[in-house]
């Protein structure tokens, strides 16, 4: 699998590579488009994926430990950029509940993480269709991606500006680049409030 079926994709800046083999084109909107591989997954689809409505870059840390959360379908949550008092992102995301949890009730933040809005080695891509998970969904309106394996600027003279992004995003709007290094904030959470084993997640395939 190449990049030929991305490479004349409108707005690309950056191709890059993730773990098990998929490709990515990374658009100048901060969408990305997806050539899936279906190598290392129970699901063996290939193929072109829809084009995100928004994509960040997360350490692979805090991308697994949100996605362990967000495709709990026993949850309700949302992603969502972190704002400053002015209304203006501040470079983190964080996992709200939409649907009261135990005692926890509804608008409850259970976390933080920081973000990039480029792709890098060795962070993971998240691809946002649509942001929120209601009770009894499983997760999939978020794809949690591979860490990226190499990442290849588009040469100049090629793609040009081009058309919006064909993803539902849903909720994707404000995300900015942020600095990465702070860590995750612990959620510390399942049901009556407490967690009594590691979070996993990141393994659903979308």
């Amino acid at each position: 699998m190449d990049y030929e079926a991305l490479s004349n994709l409108p707005g690309v800046t950056h191709f890059f590579e993730t773990e098990r083999g998929s490709k990515y084109a990374h658009h100048d909107d901060t969408t990305t488009t997806r050539n899936r591989s279906g190598a290392g997954h129970t699901d063996k689809t290939e193929g072109m994926q829809p084009r995100s409505g928004k994509t960040i870059y997360m350490d692979p840390m805090s991308a697994t430990n949100m996605a362990g959360i967000f495709q709990n379908s026993e949850m309700g949550t949302k992603f969502t950029p972190v704002m400053d008092e002015k209304g203006k992102p501040t470079g983190r995301v964080a996992l709200e509940l939409i649907e009261d949890y135990g005692p926890k009730k509804a608008g409850t933040r259970l976390g933080t993480a920081p973000y990039e809005t480029k792709p890098a080695v060795g962070l993971m891509p998240v691809e946002i269709y649509k942001s929120e998970s209601p009770v009894g969904n499983p997760g999939k309106g978020i794809h949690f991606g591979n860490k990226i394996t190499n990442v290849m600027p588009k040469s100049s003279g090629g793609g040009g500006r081009g058309g919006g992004g064909g993803g539902g995003g849903g909720g994707a709007i404000g995300f900015k680049s942020g600095l990465m290094g702070s860590g995750l904030t612990p959620f510390g959470l399942k049901k009556g409030g407490f967690i009594d084993k590691p979070i996993q997640g990141g393994k659903k395939d979308i």
